[in-house]
């Protein structure tokens, strides 16, 4: 039996608590994603405008009607 699965940040690679919004970016011609703590958004602009490919990224909120 496995436990839940942990989402890292790409960024800093601390664990991002599910209490905490945050960022992911999937390449729109791949299935892959990062996720992001807000506070690093920053390093996923950075990889965003450092290549070529598009890009989309999403602020997930907490509260399910803000999403």
């Amino acid at each position: 039996m496995t436990g839940p699965t942990r989402t890292k940040c790409a960024a800093c690679k601390r664990r991002i608590p599910a209490h905490e919004p945050d960022v992911m970016l999937r390449r729109l011609d791949g299935e892959r994603r990062r996720y992001y703590h807000t506070r690093c958004t920053a390093a996923a602009l950075e990889l965003v405008t450092a290549t070529p490919e598009a890009w989309l990224m999403t602020v997930r909120h907490i509260a399910e009607e803000a999403n």
